[in-house]
């Protein structure tokens, strides 16, 4: 059995090699991630753990400014079209030259509206100096791992990826157990920006000894051209995801800010399986549209859907047992979010479905126009319901932006059927969204019988075995994708 296997993954291309190796990673980072939780929500205060979910929220948001995702797509694009390694070589440390300066220009800013900006993000002056470092450590392993993927040179990325994974929470783990409960927060930034500086100063050297060259013209204005229209967008699915979190500290304080950020990391789970089905099933849609064979895109895709809802129910059901094993009992209140925050992911996923058709046909604009409207959404909603219901309502705010979001693109993905498929219909609007009202419908039902164990486990062991019954048609359904 064990050769049968060895052989199959030789036999992989490269890619594939590099794809597989990929999600490996990821599920280190985040099985990390998911397994020191309930550590720092423990030697964490509840109020320095809901300061650390808001400064998260306030540093995702920033990077789009600071870095302007530079070192991902733009990157990632200029290196396949680069010649000879010289060039590449010469992208990456005019790009890092590029990303030097923007973070400095940052810094600029911050230290000319210091005392403004402290007061609007409720952050201190260490907090974003630590906030700096890590741009800086962090963007330059994104260069390199970007630069071995294109080259599909896995190894040294799992290896990094191992290290970065055990020691950046181990050293974080130790300084918070030393430090003042006031200052838990910059302990765990502290020692986060200490294991970037330690794991990933020699990548900095590396590209630089490697490009000889901070500025070059051409470079940085194809960098400035490709990322600057996408700015709309990657911050209008960071305010989307992370002002929840802003907010909820602002109106009614960090405690009820940290339980709504564990909720959203149990929500957090689907994310991965999600993230691993759109892998498979976005160049599948590519291809689709390609060849022109749209019929199939639609049975198996209502397939797909249902099986996500099915586990993103199944996650709720288990709602309680995973709080119980991620945080004490003082976050007992966070179960109450988890459906919503939830039935939001699911949503996220359908966005992905309907979006494919705009990113192929290179309507980006149509999807910034997507991203803008949910996140303004968001904030007006936020602001009225949050001060009157407390943490749980951005919950429901959050699904019902999503809602909307997937809404949008849906009628987006018309237009663009209707502009270049020959107003083809893909889906059946009834079916997509009829299956998504039920998952909400279900997750009112889960609200109300949490405190009724029996008949949710009763609940669990049928959609279990549904699981169990149908596992072989589901095995079948991904390899379908994979061979058509």
């Amino acid at each position: 059995m064990l050769r049968k296997i060895l052989t199959k993954y030789k036999e992989m291309s490269p890619p594939v090699k590099m794809a597989f190796w990929f999600l490996i990673c990821s599920f280190i980072q985040r099985g990390i991630g998911f397994i020191t939780t309930p550590i720092f929500t423990r030697i964490m205060t509840n109020s320095e753990f809901g300061r650390y979910s808001v400064y998260i929220s306030w540093y995702s948001i920033i990077s789009v400014f600071a870095t302007l995702s530079i070192s991902g797509n733009c990157f990632v694009r200029g290196l396949v079209l680069a010649d000879g390694e010289k060039d590449k070589n010469e992208l990456s440390s005019t790009f890092y030259g590029l990303i030097v300066t923007l973070i400095a220009s940052y810094g600029i800013v911050y230290v000319i509206f210091q005392k403004w900006i402290n007061n609007a993000t409720e952050l201190t002056p260490y907090l974003f100096l630590m906030m700096g470092v890590d741009f800086l450590t962090t963007q330059a392993s994104y260069l390199w791992i970007n630069e071995k993927r294109v080259k599909y040179e896995y190894k040294g990325i799992v290896i990094l990826t191992i290290i970065m994974a055990v020691v950046r929470p181990l050293i974080a783990i130790i300084l918070v157990l030393y430090s003042q409960e006031t200052l838990q927060v910059e302990a765990r930034l502290t020692g986060v920006a200490l294991a970037n500086t330690l794991l990933f100063a020699w990548i900095i050297v590396y590209i630089f000894y490697k490009g000889r060259k901070f500025f070059d013209k051409k470079n940085w204005s194809y960098a400035l051209a490709f990322c600057l229209p996408l700015i709309p967008h990657y911050l209008s699915q960071m305010i989307l995801n992370q002002s929840d979190r802003i907010m909820i500290a602002h109106y009614v304080g960090n405690s009820e800010a940290a339980y709504y950020s564990i909720a959203y990391t149990i929500a957090a789970i689907m994310l991965m399986f999600n993230s691993a089905v759109a892998q498979s099933l976005d160049p599948w849609i590519y291809q689709s549209i390609k060849e022109r064979k749209l019929s199939r895109i639609g049975p198996i895709s209502y397939k797909l859907i249902a099986v996500i809802a099915l586990i993103n129910f199944i996650v709720m059901a288990l709602a309680p047992e995973v709080l119980v094993i991620l945080a004490p009992a003082s976050y007992q209140s966070a179960l109450w979010v988890i459906p919503p925050v939830t039935a939001s992911v699911f949503f996220q996923f359908m966005y992905d479905l309907f979006a494919s058709f705009q990113f192929y046909f290179k309507k980006t604009k149509w999807i910034a126009i997507g991203s803008c409207a949910g996140a303004i959404l968001n904030i007006i909603l936020n602001a009225i319901f949050i001060p009157q219901f407390g943490f749980i309502a951005a919950g429901y705010t959050t699904l019902v932006c999503y809602i909307m979001f997937g809404v949008l693109h849906f009628v987006f993905m018309k237009r663009v059927c209707h502009q270049y498929l020959d107003d083809y219909t893909v889906y059946d609007w009834k079916k997509v969204f009829g299956i998504g009202m039920l998952l909400i419908l279900s997750s009112f039902i889960m609200l109300a019988i949490y405190n009724h164990p029996i008949i949710r486990y009763c609940v669990l062991v049928v959609l279990l075995a549904i699981l169990l019954v149908y596992r072989k048609r589901i095995i079948s359904l991904i390899n379908s994708i994979k061979k058509d």
